[in-house]
Order: C-alpha cells, then structure tokens, then sequence
C-alpha cells in the first residue's frame, strides 16, 4: 500500500503475527510503534517488521 500511495506519503509496518488487527494484539512492538505514531507523531522507519 506504501508503494501505491507514493513516494514520501506512506510507510509500511509489517505485522507477522494471526489476525486481522496487529494493534490490539498484544505485541509489544506494534503497540509501541502505533502509540509514537498516533500520540507523538513519530513516523516509523520504512520497512519496519513487528512480530
């Protein structure tokens, strides 16, 4: 989707984990990086892997 939206718009985060939500999951590292994006504004670096 990152590379649909175009250069310099989106940043794709990979979940590896079941299920549909990654947030909610219970995962350290896609909660962290949800809540710095959500309440800090800190965009994660392109290509980050959660799981």
């Amino acid at each position: 989707m990152a590379r649909e939206l175009g250069r310099g718009v989106g940043v794709e985060v990979t979940y590896r984990g079941q299920g549909h939500g990654a947030y909610n999951s219970g995962n350290a590292c896609m909660t962290k990086t949800v809540n710095a994006y959500l309440l800090d504004g800190k965009v994660p670096a392109g290509g980050k892997t959660c799981g």
